[in-house]
């Protein structure tokens, strides 16, 4: 939302609907996260090029829909508890998970490699067993202390994605280089002890319980995206779901 956006006069959607839209899917790739105030309503006239009028109907819709809130006399934020729209790239988003506690999260690249698909990953990807994969491991920190090491798998159309900045916010990167959007999957939990590349990176015994949270994506498109495999000591995040 930092430059003018393009606006479709040929989409059968109003403008403030084309607005709203847009500001939805800076909060789907968390230029805003949940309790972030969005700017000003002159701000975002002179920011996207819509009028103010446009601008205050775009933000009652959200308003409306439970994805912002309106706080007299401060401004409109981000509703912590969002509408189903925007939540579902909340519930893949570490990045958004940990900010919307007040914690910091900084991360690290380890390491980007190939390996040889597990039959459940070519399963997932509709691969041969045989075929390879793009591995991307990240080390997270929440307030500088280790909590994730971060494991996500992609095809090899993807191998390009070595090329980009994977300190920030790997949906950010998915977006803005390939056009790619997570739109729903599933989430597995289970508990594994920690090897001794784990040990580590967490700064804990080998053996360690760690908690270990499979995500198995799928993009705007219904085509599978990315696995992730997140790695976590339980002593310094806990994993909340809330209906």
């Amino acid at each position: 939302m930092g430059e003018a956006n393009v606006i479709n006069s040929s989409s059968s959607l109003t403008l403030y609907e084309q607005l709203a839209n847009q500001i939805l899917d800076s909060i789907n790739h968390e230029q805003y996260l949940p309790g972030d105030q969005l700017p000003t309503e002159m701000e975002l006239q002179q920011s996207t090029g819509y009028s103010r009028s446009t601008v205050r109907h775009a933000l009652r819709l959200l308003v409306n829909k439970g994805i912002l809130v309106k706080i007299h006399g401060k401004g409109t934020f981000v509703q912590t508890g969002m509408g189903s729209e925007a939540r579902r790239s909340q519930f893949f988003s570490l990045t958004n998970n940990v900010k919307s506690m007040g914690d910091k999260l900084t991360t690290k690249l380890v390491d980007i490699q190939q390996l040889e698909a597990t039959p459940e990953q070519a399963d997932f990807f509709n691969l041969t067993h045989a075929s390879q994969l793009i591995n991307v491991t990240r080390l997270r920190y929440v307030n500088g202390d280790p909590f994730c090491v971060e494991y996500i798998y992609f095809t090899p159309e993807f191998a390009s994605i070595a090329n980009q900045n994977l300190n920030g916010s790997l949906y950010q990167v998915l977006h803005d280089k390939f056009g790619k959007t997570p739109a729903g999957g599933q989430k597995k939990f289970d508990i594994k002890k920690a090897d001794t590349k784990e040990a580590f990176l967490l700064e804990v015994d080998r053996g360690t319980a760690l908690m270990q949270i499979s995500d198995f994506v799928y993009d705007q498109n219904d085509h599978p995206l990315h696995i992730s495999r997140q790695v976590i000591r339980s002593d310094k995040y806990k994993y909340v779901l809330i209906q």
